[in-house]
C-alpha cells in the first residue's frame, strides 16, 4: 500500500487527488491548516494531520515514513507579497527540508506549481518547457520560487514539478459561478474569439500527478499538463450555454456590464466578505492575455494524454451523473 502526504487536500485540486488515492487504497495524510474545512475529508479513509504549517517539527511529523508527497497547498487568490513569499516559497521550502529530514524511502516529492510561473505564451506561440519562465504576477513569481527551492534538493531525492493551466470540474469556484449564471439565463457575450487558454478537466489532472509520480523518467523534471487543444473565453462560455440552456432564450451580458460585475467584485473583496479569483485585473488578464501551452513533453516522456473533451468535461460538471450517462 503506497503511503503518500497531500498538502492543500481540501482544496479544488487536492480534494479529487485524494478522492483518487483512496479508491486505489492508498494510505493517505492529509496536511491541513486548522480552518480548512475537513468534512468531506472525514467521509474517506485518510489520516488528517492538523496545525500550523510554520512550525517544522509539525511538517517532519506529518512527512515521517511518506513514499509519495504531493505538494498543492499554496495561496492563489489576490494576498500582499509576504503572503505569497511564506506560503507558496518558504512552506515549500520547508516541507521539502522535512521530507529531506523524515523521509528516508521518498519515493517521490510532486510539486503542483501553475502555469502563473511560467508566465504568458508569446503572442501566436504555444509555449513549452524550453521556454524560460517569465512570470507576470508575484503569485507566479512566488510560485517559481517555490520550483527552485526544490532544486535544491537535486539529487537528494526525486521531485517532479507540474503546472497545469486552468482546471474544471466539479467543485472549481469560477467554473460553478459561471454555471449558476447561465442557469439564470445571464450568458457573458466576449467579442473576442481568439485562442487565449489551454484547459484540463479535473479527472485528467489528478490522473496524471499520479502517473508523474510513479515512473522514473520523470524525475527532476518540469511538466505542462493540458488536455491538447486551445480555446477562446467565448467559445467555453458558449459550450456551458449550449449544455444548460440547448437553443432557449437567454439575456447577453456584454463586456460593459461584466467589468461594472468585476469592479464591484473588487470592492467586496476588499471588505473581506467576499473570495474569488475574479475580479478587473483577472478578467482582463485572462481575456487580453494568452496563456497557451503544450503538454507534447509529458505525452512523449509518460504517456499522458487526456482523456475528456471540453464538452464531456463541462457535462460531467453540469449535469446530474444519471443525465450524463
Amino acid at each position: 500500500m503506497p503511503k503518500a502526504l497531500v498538502t492543500g487536500a481540501s482544496g479544488f485540486i487536492g480534494s479529487h487527488l485524494v478522492q483518487l488515492l483512496a479508491e486505489k487504497g492508498w494510505s493517505v495524510t492529509c496536511l491541513l491548516r486548522p480552518t480548512s474545512r475537513k468534512e468531506k475529508l472525514r467521509r474517506l479513509p485518510v489520516h488528517i494531520v492538523s496545525g500550523n504549517l510554520e512550525d517544522q517539527s509539525l511538517l517532519e511529523k506529518a512527512a515521517a515514513g511518506q513514499k509519495f508527497v504531493f505538494h498543492l497547498a499554496g495561496r492563489i487568490r489576490s494576498a500582499r507579497k509576504d503572503v505569497y513569499e511564506r506560503v507558496n516559497h518558504l512552506f515549500t521550502r520547508n516541507l521539502a527540508r522535512a521530507c529531506l529530514k523524515n523521509s528516508a524511502d521518498l519515493e517521490r516529492f510532486v510539486y503542483v506549481s501553475s502555469i502563473a510561473a511560467a508566465g504568458p505564451s508569446p503572442p501566436g506561440i504555444i509555449k513549452d518547457e524550453s521556454f524560460p519562465p517569465a512570470p507576470a504576477s508575484e503569485y507566479g513569481r512566488s510560485k517559481l520560487r517555490g520550483e527552485k527551492a526544490l532544486e535544491e534538493f537535486r539529487g537528494k531525492y526525486p521531485f517532479t514539478i507540474i503546472r497545469p493551466p486552468n482546471v474544471y470540474g466539479p467543485g472549481q469556484q469560477e467554473t460553478e459561478m459561471l454555471i449558476r449564471l447561465i442557469k439564470k439565463k445571464m450568458v457573458p457575450v466576449l467579442r473576442s474569439g481568439e485562442k487565449k487558454t489551454s484547459l484540463i478537466y479535473i479527472s485528467d489532472l489528478v490522473h496524471g500527478l499520479v502517473t508523474a509520480a510513479s515512473l522514473s523518467r520523470t524525475v527532476d523534471k518540469v511538466y505542462y499538463l493540458t488536455d491538447g487543444r486551445q480555446y477562446s473565453w467565448r467559445e467555453l462560455i458558449f459550450a456551458v450555454k449550449d449544455i444548460i440552456l440547448e437553443k432557449g432564450l437567454f439575456f447577453p451580458l456584454g463586456e460593459p456590464l461584466i467589468l461594472g460585475a468585476a469592479a464591484a467584485t473588487d470592492f467586496l473583496k476588499q471588505t473581506g466578505l467576499f473570495s474569488t479569483m475574479f475580479g478587473l485585473r483577472a478578467w482582463k488578464t485572462m481575456t487580453r492575455t494568452p496563456w497557451l501551452f503544450s503538454s507534447a513533453r509529458a505525452e512523449k516522456e509518460f504517456g499522458f494524454r487526456a482523456t475528456f473533451n471540453l464538452m464531456d468535461g463541462l457535462k460531467q460538471t453540469i449535469l446530474p451523473e444519471k443525465e450524463y450517462n
